[in-house]
């Protein structure tokens, strides 16, 4: 029989293989302690940060920074937030966008008005971002998460920071962060979750979506595989959220899912997105132009489409407001990431040209902020069609400008942007919302039938909320109240 040495070195051997893989992963990942303090030379040699206090550095895993989207304005709000607060750290930027930091800094300014300091920016080029970027036609969230966990990898192995920051929401990289270094300490935040319980109700509820092909729809089969499949998704994602030591949910519908999912309540908050709200609410409520505004990226869950075909029905059924008399127009504006959205926004062009609405449909890719901020003064209705949208700044954005917006009656818009809580009377309206064409086009003949009065009570209305609600100030504000801790923690770590 084997004797008690020979199960004694089975259960070493057995104790010993997690913790060996450990080392090996944190030497293929981190490199050498030379590599590592010869990235941290690099990075210190490029940048200024103030000498009065120890220099922390900071991980911001955001590898579309030039996107010019939602996304992207909390990161660089964020980033002066800290700059300005806290001048002693630098912030790090894992980018795939392959563009130096003065063109980036740029186009911030250009995109979002914010003079961010170069001095403690510094940005690491990602070459294996198409990880994330390559489109699967199957598996795509597993496929995609397992991306982030490689780019990531790509990031850390680049540059080790003091604290790594997600703002995009690749939770799958969080147990990898923590076990290259416990002492990381890991902030994220969550503009929506990856899976979510109505994602998994829209499969195996059977309807066709955004997420879920009417192919599997249809098959009873192909919705069970598909239902077990988000369902370990669900769970692998829960897993790797529970990492987090801190997160951040933009808006009620995200955070109810994420605490739901990670199991964090106590370390989740909301802080709700910043909005160029100061600047827009300058905007006269007078004299507007009837133009019905849309702003938001070209990505394939905005649905513009709806819009379009919303459209096309309003006139359909108001012909008096077809071209060439005193037309309305819809001009939809939004950024593009890539050659797909390039050519969504193109099908928008053909779409409107097959409902014989092309003259009053304008669709413009890619403008700057400067040419944003003056459709927003001269139109009078704003529009956002997608479903579940976790936050919607843009929504924000163009209640503060003054226009009358329709959003799609679902997830944020519906639980924080488009709700009736003005001053003293609760019940009144900030804006209107709908879920289909019909609905839409009945609130467009709404929105351009108001009478004055209605028009510029529901035009104040909004902007009260929009200014009072989502401020900058007020992100920043959240923000560092939530970020000091972990300086804190740092400096407790420093003094060791």
């Amino acid at each position: 029989m084997p004797s008690l040495l020979y199960y004694a070195l089975v259960i070493g051997v057995v104790l010993a293989v997690p913790a060996v893989l450990t080392l090996v992963i944190q030497y293929i990942v981190l490199g050498t302690l030379s590599h590592r303090n010869s990235c941290k030379q690099k990075v210190a040699s490029s940048t200024k940060p103030s000498q009065n206090h120890r220099v922390y550095y900071a991980g911001f895993f955001h590898p579309y920074p030039n996107a010019g989207g939602g996304g992207e304005r909390v990161l660089w709000t964020m980033i002066k937030a800290i700059q300005e607060k806290y001048p002693f750290i630098v912030s790090v930027i894992y980018s795939g966008d392959n563009i130096d930091r003065d063109a980036l800094l740029g186009n911030v300014k250009a995109k979002f008005g914010l003079d961010i300091n170069p001095n403690t920016v510094y940005i690491v080029e990602l070459k294996w971002r198409s990880w994330v970027d390559h489109k699967y036609p199957r598996l795509t969230l597993m496929m995609q998460s397992i991306g982030s966990l490689m780019l990531a990898a790509e990031a850390i192995h680049q540059f080790v920071p003091d604290v790594f920051i997600d703002t995009v929401g690749y939770a799958f990289t969080y147990p990898l962060v923590n076990l290259l270094s416990s002492n990381i300490p890991i902030i994220a935040y969550t503009h929506y979750p990856t899976i979510s319980s109505d994602m998994q109700t829209m499969v195996s509820s059977r309807e066709s979506g955004f997420n879920n092909d009417p192919r599997i729809a249809a098959s009873p089969t192909l919705t069970s595989l598909k239902s077990a499949y988000y369902r370990m998704l669900a769970h692998a994602y829960a897993f790797s959220g529970s990492f987090a030591d801190m997160v951040m949910t933009n808006s009620s519908w995200t955070h109810g899912h994420i605490v739901k999912l990670f199991d964090l309540p106590r370390t989740t908050n909301v802080v709700y997105p910043p909005c160029d709200t100061a600047a827009l609410a300058e905007f006269s409520l007078e004299n507007r132009q009837k133009v019905i505004m849309s702003l938001a990226q070209f990505r394939p869950e905005k649905n513009h489409s709806l819009q379009v075909e919303a459209f096309a029905k309003f006139l359909k059924e108001h012909p008096r407001y077809k071209a060439p008399e005193k037309y309305p127009l819809l001009v939809m504006i939004g950024g593009a990431r890539n050659i797909e959205d390039e050519a969504r926004a193109e099908s928008l062009r053909q779409l409107a040209k097959s409902l014989e609405v092309s003259s009053q449909v304008y669709v413009i890719v890619n403008a700057p902020w400067s040419q944003v901020q003056l459709w927003l003064k001269h139109s009078s209705i704003g529009i956002h069609t997608m479903r579940d949208e976790h936050f919607g700044i843009n929504i924000v954005e163009m209640m503060a400008a003054g226009l009358l917006t329709i959003a799609h009656n679902s997830a944020g818009p519906k639980l924080d942007i488009i709700s009736p809580a003005i001053g003293a009377n609760k019940n009144f309206p900030v804006g209107m919302v709908a879920t289909t064409a019909d609905e839409f086009a009945q609130m467009i003949a709404c929105a351009i039938g108001a009478n004055d009065s209605v028009e510029k009570a529901l035009r104040s209305a909004a902007r009260i909320a929009a200014t009072t609600k989502f401020s900058e100030a007020a992100f920043s504000m959240a923000f560092c109240r939530r970020f000091t801790p972990v300086v804190r923690w740092l400096d407790s770590q420093s003094h060791e």
